[in-house]
Order: structure tokens, then sequence, then C-alpha cells
């Protein structure tokens, strides 16, 4: 059964990934239903993980229950009493987040890496096709968008060039999984199964070529941040051992190569193009980026203190479905920002203790992998964490990419904080070995990781 669940969680981690290619090409007619594809996939797991005792009932999925419950009866209080909306709300902030801890329930350190691995290697095909966006015509099929036949399409860059969304729908997509990505990258230099290096070498040219392709300045700065971890993480692993030689071949190898790809450089001249148009608004650099996009949701939450009132205008009601559901147009019906829309949607009680929920969650993550990277100085779930914690805390949930990230980051790095396997120790659970079918529901030792 187990094994069952762990195809699962691939099968939600790769449709989070191309869950954009599906909706923009392959079935752009059923471009809406495509938006929830993974809540089936969720909902399986949580189904075979009860069949198996694999969803820890902890203090997390209980408060995560209490909530969905009193968002509900907030709702209807508060008069909201479109039940599609109502739905769309419970999945956003709810419906994921146990997978969590079923995610560090059974997924061993060794499964962590091989994902990992996966995750990390989609980082060249979607740097190609990044390219191939960036070198196309705005119109162009390559860069059409989600709903391209109501004439949306990209995001405008720089220099005629679109932000290329890769197989996202949108550059909201590479902003989140490049620093993913890089953080996989910097792992791997100290991992004990690691890709062959040329294929780190192509894997570290693809996150690099990325940055000014993507003329994001959001995705390069949590990039930056990403790299900053690692160095960090230096100060506990070491500064002269084999991870960071590694670290400095590959570098060596794809600055060198870099100088011979004229993209890079068109790339990064319609990057710094973007910068200084940013700086001729106002925003001078890359420290704006974070204070406006990552932590001014502190302004707007003092914002909207005054405006929340007790039940909120009903859970989902600030989502884009929301505004497409109850006006037939798409916006933000409350606020853009997530912590303000929690506030008005869920009420003044129920809005603060979700959010201060997610920054306990974040803390202990903090928490764990400080002790992991200090006693055992195991970089991973450091490293996990810095590409994770700003969708966990301040992320758009209601825009599917970003819970998608916040989701499968925090259960990776949850996961990863358990000790890797002996060399040769079997990671099968019993059910999966045995022979003998009175035994096969008895699980292993390996099964039985501790729930959080």
């Amino acid at each position: 059964m187990y094994r069952s669940i762990k195809t699962l969680i691939w099968i939600y981690a790769l449709l989070l990934i191309f869950e954009g290619a599906l909706r923009k090409w392959v079935l752009p007619g059923y471009s809406d239903a495509l938006l929830v594809v993974r809540d089936p996939v969720a909902i399986l797991i949580y189904l075979l993980a009860l069949g198996r005792g694999a969803l820890p009932i902890n203090g997390w999925v209980l408060t995560t229950g209490f909530m969905a419950v009193a968002a509900v009866l907030g709702s209807f209080l508060a008069g909201q009493d479109n039940l599609l909306v109502t739905a769309y709300g419970l999945r956003t902030n709810f419906l994921h987040l146990p997978l969590v801890w079923v995610m560090a329930t059974v997924l061993t350190r060794r499964d962590v890496e091989r994902l990992g691995k996966a995750l990390l290697l989609l980082a060249i095909p979607m740097t190609v096709l990044m390219v191939l966006q960036f070198e196309s015509p705005p119109d162009s099929y390559i860069n059409r968008g989600v709903g391209m036949e109501e004439g949306v399409g990209q995001i405008y860059g720089a220099l005629g060039h679109i932000r290329p969304p890769g197989f996202f729908s949108f550059i909201t997509g590479p902003n989140l999984y490049f620093p993913f990505a890089a953080a996989l990258l910097f792992h791997q230099f100290k991992a004990r199964h690691r890709l062959w290096w040329p294929l780190l070498v192509v894997c570290g040219l693809a996150v690099v070529i990325a940055l000014p392709v993507s003329i994001s300045r959001t995705l390069a700065v949590c990039v930056v941040a990403v790299g900053a971890a690692y160095a960090f993480s230096l100060l506990f692993t070491g500064l002269m051992n084999a991870a960071v030689l590694r670290l400095a071949f590959v570098g060596t190898v794809v600055v060198a190569i870099l100088g011979f790809l004229p993209i890079f450089d068109d790339a990064r001249e319609a990057f710094f193009s973007r910068w200084e148009t940013a700086a001729g608004g106002g925003d001078t650099s890359g420290v704006g980026v974070v204070t406006d996009r990552v932590f001014s949701g502190g302004a707007y939450l003092q914002d909207s203190l005054g405006q929340a009132n007790l039940f909120g205008k009903g859970i989902g009601m600030g989502s884009n479905v929301a505004a497409r559901l109850t006006t037939g147009q798409m916006g933000f019906l409350l606020a853009e920002n997530e912590w303000a829309k929690c506030l008005l949607e869920l009420g003044l009680p129920l809005g603060l203790a979700f959010i201060g929920m997610r920054f306990l969650l974040a803390f202990s993550l903090l928490r764990q992998a400080l002790h992991r990277l200090v006693r055992q100085r195991d970089p991973l779930p450091w490293l996990l964490l810095s590409a994770t914690v700003v969708p966990l805390v301040s992320g758009q949930w209601a825009q599917p990419t970003g819970l998608g990230f916040a989701i499968l980051g925090t259960g990776l790095c949850l996961a990863s904080c358990q000790d890797e396997p002996e060399e040769g120790e079997d990671e099968l659970p019993e059910d999966e070995q045995v022979d003998d079918p009175d035994q096969s529901a008895e699980p292993t030792e390996n099964d039985e990781q501790p729930a959080r």
C-alpha cells in the first residue's frame, strides 16, 4: 500500500509541473476543470493513507480539520451561500494541507532524494522551453496563456520579450520552481547518491540561464536567497570539503560554457532592461522586490485588521474563481495579498489563527532543519526550507501553483529530516515483500515513520 501512496505523490508532483501545459496546449477546452486536477490525487492519497494508518492524527491535522469546519460555519453566518465558492475555498486552504504529514510518514529520506533528482532534471527541458518562448513572438502558439481563446497571453517582460512560463500557466510557476531546483542542485554536491557530473553541469546551466531568460526579478532574488542559505550551511558542513570542490568544478564549467551561448547575453540585456524600468518607477534594488512582494503582507495585514469582521465574507470569496463564479470576470473581490485575503475571507479570529498556523509550521520546520544542519551536517532540509518558506508563509494559496509548491516543499522538507537508509537496506514496506498474506498487514520498521 505504501508503494501506491508513493506513486500518487509522484503523480501529484508531476501534475504540479505539467498542469499548465495540459491547460494551455493539450486540453485547453478543459482548462477550468484542470485547475483542480491534483485534488482527486490528494483525496485518493488520504483514502489509502487512512486504510494503512499513514495519516497521522496529530495536532496539525486536527487543527486543520477544526479550522475547515469553523470556516464553513463562518461562511454560513456571513451569508455566503454559493456552495461552489465555499468548496473552492476549502480546497484552497485546507484540503491539501494534511498531505504534508502523509508525505512525512510515508516517504523515506531516499524517496525524497529520488523525487528531488527527478524534479531537478526537469529544469533542463523547462529552460529549453523558456528559451524558445523568450525568442518567439508574444502572440505565437508557444506563448499562449490559459484561456487564449479570450485573448489572454503571457505577461510582458522587456525589449519585446514576454516572461516565459515554461510548462506552467504563467511566470508564477518558474518563480516558485527554480528556487526549488536551485536548492536540489546545491544538495547534489553533498548527496551520497549524486547525479552523473555532466548532468549536474547541464542542470546548473539550466538554472543559471533561466534567471535572465525569465526576466523576473522575483525569481532571481529567490534563487540568490537559496544560494545564501547554502553559503550559510557551509559554516556547519565545512568550507573545504569534497562537496565544495564539486561545486567549484561544476560552477567553473558552467561559467565557461555560458561565454559561448548568445542567448545568455540577449536574456541578460532584457533582464537588466526590466530592472532599469522598475528603477525608473522607484524600485531600485532586489531588496525592494523582496520587501514589496514577499514581506509587504504586514502592511496589508494592518490595513485589513480594521476592515475584517467576526465571520468575514465567506471562505473562497477572495479567489479569482469566486470572482468568475459571482461576477463572470476574473479579478480579486477582496484583496490580492494573501494575508489580507485570509482576514477578509475568514474573519478576524479565524483568519489570524490560519496565518498563525502557517507561521508556526514554518518555525517548526526551521527548528528541525537547523537541528539536522548543526548536529548532523545535513543541509537538505535547510535548503528545501529556504525555497519553501515564502510560499508556505505568504504565498497565494488560491493560485494552484503557489499552493502546490507550498505543500510539496513543506512535505519534502519534513520527510528529509529523517535519516537516510543504510546502504543495501530494503526500503519497501513489508506488505510488498512477504509471501505470507497474513503478515502483509503488519508494518515494517520503515513503514512506521514517526508521525509529525
